[in-house]
């Protein structure tokens, strides 16, 4: 849940339009001004810090802090002053960043400052580029779609596609990446990324053999070298050798008949 702040207008209206702002602790004591009305042995000049050449010491800024958040826990219009010492400007910084207020020193109202701002910024919503269509219509990248479409073992797409089986790893990494998919997608999601960029028709996507699954994650491009550019689909030296004996096999079965 996103914390929610005040501007420093309407945070200070609050706390001062408050019934009971008038008994505030930190309010100068009746008998003697310069005492807090919430303790007269602590003096109202202990929730700013003094303007001293070269600052206090750490002990009696601690000391001091502390009497001042002692008298704070009783007050009856803590929460309102809390809420205005976490109010922000109209650009954005603390309104009144030195004093303790709320309870609340400086550098605690700071380091709650701090998680605000990073919590707003994780909050933000990262709007993603659109998908690169006409980068994945090419040549390879059809060939390998096709192939995947029909087998999800990788050396059998590399077959189909007609390419080497380090060139169609490559080249399933990258299409994964320009299509904003997760590097644990599989095979369905790809081919279902395809079928709705209208890279590959739905009537293109077979049911492949009971092989392992193959998860894109393990062709990663980072790790593997870039292949020269697309161009014309090569004939792999396997699928040559495939050709070559169906054509053999043909002849053989014809002399017979």
């Amino acid at each position: 849940m996103t914390e929610i702040r005040l501007d420093a207008v309407s945070a200070l209206r609050g706390l001062t339009d408050h019934p009971r702002y008038r008994y505030r602790g930190c309010a100068p004591d009746v008998d003697d001004p310069r005492m807090a009305a919430g303790d007269n042995t602590v003096s109202v000049d202990s929730w700013q810090a003094p303007d001293l050449d070269g600052g206090e010491s750490r002990e009696v800024r601690e000391a001091r802090e502390a009497a001042a958040v002692d008298v704070c826990v009783g007050c009856p219009v803590m929460v309102q002053c809390m809420a205005f010492g976490a109010s922000l400007t109209p650009d954005g910084k603390l309104a009144e960043p030195f004093s303790v207020l709320g309870g609340m020193t400086p550098l605690e109202r700071h380091k709650a400052f701090v998680e605000y701002k990073k919590a707003q910024a994780e909050a933000v919503p990262v709007e993603s580029e659109p998908i690169q269509v006409e980068e994945l219509r090419t040549p390879q990248k059809l060939a390998v779609l096709r192939g995947l479409a029909r087998f999800s073992d990788p050396v059998d797409v590399a077959d189909a596609a007609g390419l080497d089986l380090r060139t169609t790893k490559w080249q399933l990494s990258r299409m994964a990446g320009q299509m904003r998919l997760e590097k644990s997608a599989g095979r369905s999601e790809m081919l279902a990324v395809a079928v709705e960029l209208g890279l590959i028709a739905a009537s293109e996507v077979q049911k492949p053999h009971p092989l392992p699954v193959m998860q894109l994650a393990l062709f990663d491009a980072d790790v593997l070298p870039e292949p020269p550019d697309d161009g014309p689909v090569p004939l792999s030296s396997s699928s040559a050798a495939a050709a070559v004996s169906f054509i053999s096999s043909r002849k053989r079965l014809e002399a017979a008949v």
